[in-house]
């Protein structure tokens, strides 16, 4: 009996809940997606009667029917399972629970908010086509979303693994909808402008309209935001996947696009002055400013959202701005090196030497000021806190690398088999991985240096601390906990503390000190004995 007992808990908590949850949360997800697709078609079909018809009207409300019919009552069924079960404290702490809760809550939120926006921006321009499936999709997947939400604000059901992750997505997918709408908005303005001084003739609808179009995604995304952020308090959430979040949306995407669109904005502007303004060479430009500003709005927020966050999460974001401008410096320099061989054999139409070392010196200078401002090369810093940094770039570098050397092994063995085939000549077949390859080798070289600096300090300190102390056993009389707390502080090692009897002999703190230095290096466990006033043994334990 006591064997089978045994047996049963630990069946009980082993991998079957863990299957058993996943299974049936991946089923209600499918359900409740499906019913709320067929909810959502039916309802199309009832506002817009005249959209579809024929064979079209009627295999669309067969399939409504269908899966709302089916799946609706089936998900009900199983939430009825679900939330009774969840009620116990190791069901909702359940991982699966969170995610599968932050999944619906993120699909139902973006479906309703895009096809809410859709349906508001399609009117402002004076167009009603396919509204009627933009306000059903709004009306269904957003009780959807408020079922959910509901769900996530109930105390008794709502997940304790994973409790801030539908608002933590929720905030950063509002931001992001918001600033490219903005970045969209921005260049409609700029394209109007750049028009009225090319005299460009006006095509479809007038530049306001486009620009109303974007309003509700502005708005929408920020209202979005605001309310998760702000209402919601996701703002205020520290460690764990609110921080990852922070770096991978607010630093690594919103970098990404101020850095990407300003050296593309810089090529056009500079490409347009070589060749000969014209609406065609500026035509990328307004969007390219407009994605810069937008994105350049983000990282000017990035300080605030950092204040109070772990000193290991500002490392991270200041590592990924350094990535950033290592990437983009690298690839100009590899730009470079393509366009000085580019200038060494006969070019085969045109010559676009120029434009290509443009570029390269603007994706270089770039890079390197940004690369240098946020890696701050010379200064002191911890070797720990970069070594997943220089982990990361040795293999981004090394899959960079094979790449460059199959393209390189791939036109020199085809140049070699068909040397006609190749009118322009071996080396203008090779030379962009070769200025891939060489700029990839220089990053290389340079962050082998530091890894090998890095490690000779991480040596150097671990061998010092060999001989550091590791545990003391503090045996003393009285109150002893603030000498215990002050031992700890001062050397770093785990203090236990044993009361004696029969006494209240108490030591100063640095006789304390004077007694460890008495047997430094001995060894890393010592006890201290306090045997009475100014007497103080310390022991070297085994």
């Amino acid at each position: 009996m006591a064997a089978s007992a045994q047996t049963t808990g630990a069946q009980a908590t082993g991998a079957l809940p863990t299957v058993r949850r996943l299974v049936l949360y991946i089923l209600f997800f499918t359900l409740v997606t499906v019913a709320a697709m067929g909810a959502s078609g039916l309802l199309a079909l009832g506002m817009s009667p005249g959209e579809t018809a024929g064979t079209g009207r009627t295999s669309a409300l067969a399939r409504a029917i269908a899966f709302l019919v089916i799946a609706g009552p089936l998900a009900l069924l199983l939430w009825r399972t679900l939330s009774k079960r969840l009620l116990q404290p190791a069901e909702s702490a359940a991982p699966a629970w969170g995610l599968y809760l932050a999944a619906m809550y993120a699909t139902a939120l973006i479906t309703a908010s895009t096809s809410s926006f859709s349906l508001l921006g399609t009117l402002a321009m004076g167009r009603t086509d396919g509204w009627g499936q933009d306000l059903a999709a709004a009306l269904v997947w957003g009780g959807v979303w408020w079922w959910h939400q509901r769900i996530w604000r109930n105390a008794r059901i709502a997940p304790r693994s994973l409790p801030n992750l539908p608002g933590i997505l929720g905030s950063w997918y509002g931001l992001l909808v918001g600033a490219t709408a903005v970045a969209f908005a921005l260049s409609v303005v700029f394209s109007a402008a750049l028009g009225t001084f090319f005299h460009a003739p006006s095509i479809g609808s007038p530049w306001w309209k486009g620009m109303l179009a974007q309003l509700p995604w502005i708005a929408g995304g920020l209202a979005v935001w605001w309310w998760h952020w702000v209402r919601r308090g996701m703002g205020l959430v520290r460690g764990g996947f609110a921080d990852v979040a922070l770096v991978l949306v607010g630093v690594l995407a919103a970098g990404a696009a101020t850095l990407g669109s300003a050296g593309y904005l810089l090529y056009t502007f500079g490409n347009a002055a070589l060749r000969g303004p014209s609406l065609q060479l500026l035509a990328p430009a307004p969007l390219a400013l407009g994605t810069a500003l937008a994105g350049s709005l983000v990282c000017s927020l990035a300080p605030a959202w950092f204040a109070g966050r772990l000193p290991g999460t500002l490392e991270a974001g200041r590592q990924v701005v350094s990535g950033l401008g290592l990437a983009a410096g690298a690839s100009g320099l590899g730009v470079c090196i393509n366009a000085a061989l580019a200038s060494l054999v006969p070019p085969l139409a045109g010559d676009n030497t120029r434009s290509l070392l443009l570029a390269g010196l603007i994706w270089l200078v770039l890079g390197a000021v940004t690369w240098w401002r946020a890696w701050r090369p010379g200064k002191p810093a911890d070797p720990r806190g970069r070594r997943v940094y220089l982990v990361a770039v040795f293999g981004i570098s090394a899959v960079v690398a094979l790449i460059a050397l199959l393209v390189a092994g791939f036109r020199f063995i085809e140049f070699l088999l068909e040397p006609d085939r190749l009118a322009s000549g071996l080396l203008e077949s090779v030379r962009a991985p070769i200025g891939l390859l060489t700029a990839t080798a220089l990053v290389s070289l340079y962050h082998f240096v530091v890894w090998r600096a890095d490690r000779t300090v991480l040596e150097t300190t671990e061998t010092q601390a060999d001989g550091a102390l590791e545990s003391i056993l503090l045996v003393a009389g009285g109150d002893a906990r603030p000498l215990r707390a002050a031992l700890a502080k001062s050397t770093g090692a785990r203090v236990r503390l044993l009361a004696r009897a029969g006494d209240e002999y108490q030591a100063t703190e640095e006789e304390l000190a004077a007694a460890i230095a008495s047997v430094d290096g001995a060894g890393p466990r010592i006890m201290l004995l306090i045997d009475g006033p100014g007497s103080v043994r310390a022991i070297e334990l085994e």
